[in-house]
C-alpha cells in the first residue's frame, strides 16, 4: 500500500470515528424498571424492561403495549403518556386486569409467540443475591 492510500485511510478513520463514538454514547437503551408503589412485599425485584430495544430495534408498535380502549378501539395517543398503574391497579377492577397480570400477560404472550425473550420468573426477576 502506498503512502497516499495510508494517509487517505487515516483521514477517513479520523473523520468517521467521532460520529461513531458520538452516536454510540447517545444510543443507550431507554431502560425502564417496572417498579410501582402498588407492588409491596415482593419476593423478587422488579423486572427491567429495555424500552428502546422493543420499540426501535424490534419495531414493536407502541399500541402493542400502550392502550386506552373506547368503544372497543385502542385510542391511545403518544402525547397522553401515562403509567400503567394509572389504569391497572393492584387488584382486577371490572374488565381491567390487575397491573401484575397485565404485565405478565402482555410480556409473556409476546415472548412465547415470538419464541424470544424471557418467560420464567427468574429470567425477568432474578433473585437478589
Amino acid at each position: 500500500m502506498n503512502n497516499n492510500k495510508i494517509i487517505l485511510y487515516l483521514v477517513i478513520v479520523a473523520c468517521v470515528a467521532p460520529f461513531i463514538l458520538f452516536s454510540a454514547a447517545f444510543a443507550q437503551d431507554d431502560i425502564k424498571q417496572l417498579q410501582h408503589d402498588i407492588f409491596v412485599n415482593r419476593e423478587r425485584p422488579a423486572a427491567v424492561f429495555p424500552h428502546t430495544l422493543h420499540s426501535d430495534a424490534l419495531g414493536i408498535d407502541c399500541l402493542e403495549c400502550h392502550h386506552i380502549y373506547k368503544n372497543g378501539e385502542n385510542v391511545w395517543d403518544e402525547s397522553e403518556l401515562s403509567d400503567c398503574t394509572g389504569c391497572h391497579s393492584l387488584k382486577a377492577d371490572g374488565k381491567k386486569m390487575s397491573a401484575m397480570r397485565a404485565f405478565h400477560t402482555n410480556c409473556k404472550n409476546c415472548h412465547l409467540k415470538e419464541n424470544k425473550g424471557p418467560v420464567t420468573c427468574g429470567e425477568c426477576h432474578p433473585k437478589k443475591k
